[in-house]
């Protein structure tokens, strides 16, 4: 079939499969090691994918061609619904290359999306040898589950083989969906803000010069990297970055703000005896927090607050 679209993931073009791919993917249809658990064996012509192309595009499968958008223009891959039996199949082959790389998978959810929201598809199948076990981890990862399994010989296999089927319904597929974008409960143990100045450690050794904040971290020489910390603990406390950049600092409009204990105002006095720029004097406010606010020497401002 022809009346399917070009799909766009993060990394590939899917595009409806014609017929000038067959050079690219008779690569991949050759190789014996993408070929190991086929149902045919490797083509020995390049005749033998272009007639599986037809077959393909003649009949009532819709297939893509899976193209890199930013490192190549050849396909490395097929992804295709064979729409022959009751039950929708699916069915999709990489080149070795490009294996173990999450790209199939990429693949695999948007055509999943595609046939249950615009084929209106109820449930998809997908049938896979047993002993290809990363087929089937594949699979896994985009929710089909295991139904069952079934003996089937491959006309040039001496014996015949387990199959694995696998499925996916359109409710589970709704259900797995709507999970995976809710929002979860993340836990978060510390932010530490990266503030852009032009000599990082200058910026450090003001906080522990001026601040009385000790530096945890030079890193480079000179320092490209650095990080200071007002803590007694490791894991609690207030903790700052310093990243190295070419221009200086645009700190305008950003304030960092500290909770502290309750010598706020000693602490105010000793950065003013420090020579450190004031920006507000301590005030307590009219919601119960007393506050003080000074100017680092990139221009960044450091607002400290206690309970009243």
């Amino acid at each position: 079939m022809r009346d399917h679209p070009e799909i766009d993931t993060q990394r590939l073009r899917l595009c409806p499969l014609t017929a000038e791919y067959a050079t690219a993917l008779h690569e991949i249809y050759s190789d014996t090691a993408v070929m190991h658990y086929w149902h045919t064996p490797p083509h020995q012509s390049l005749e033998q994918t272009r007639a599986l192309i037809d077959s393909l595009i003649e009949g009532p499968a819709r297939a893509w061609v899976l193209i890199p958008r930013f490192e190549e223009t050849a396909a490395i891959g097929l992804i295709y619904f064979l729409n022959s039996s009751p039950t929708p199949g699916m069915g999709y082959i990489l080149s070795s290359r490009h294996w173990r790389n999450g790209l199939m998978s990429e693949a695999i959810t948007e055509i999943v999306r595609f046939g249950f929201e615009s084929l209106r598809l109820d449930r998809i199948e997908l049938w896979i040898h047993a002993g290809n076990v990363p087929s089937q981890r594949t699979a896994e990862r985009n929710g089909f589950k295991r139904r069952g399994v079934f003996r089937q010989k491959f006309s040039y296999e001496p014996v015949s083989h387990e199959t694995v089927v696998y499925g996916l319904r359109s409710d589970e597929w709704r259900s797995e969906a709507a999970e995976r974008h809710r929002l979860r409960p993340i836990p978060a143990y510390s932010l530490i803000p990266v503030l852009a100045v032009p000599d990082v450690r200058a910026a450090a050794e003001f906080y522990r010069d001026k601040l009385g904040f000790n530096i945890t971290l030079l890193f480079g020489e000179p320092p490209s990297y650095a990080t200071v910390s007002l803590s007694e603990w490791s894991v609690a406390g207030a903790h700052i970055a310093f990243s190295g950049a070419d221009a200086p600092a645009v700190a305008g409009g950003v304030t960092l703000y500290l909770n502290v204990g309750p010598d706020l105002d000693e602490l105010y006095e000793m950065y003013r005896a420090a020579g450190v720029v004031v920006v507000e004097k301590p005030a307590t406010r009219p919601w119960g927090i007393r506050e003080f606010s000074i100017e680092d020497c990139n221009g960044y401002i450091l607002k400290f607050g206690t309970p009243a």
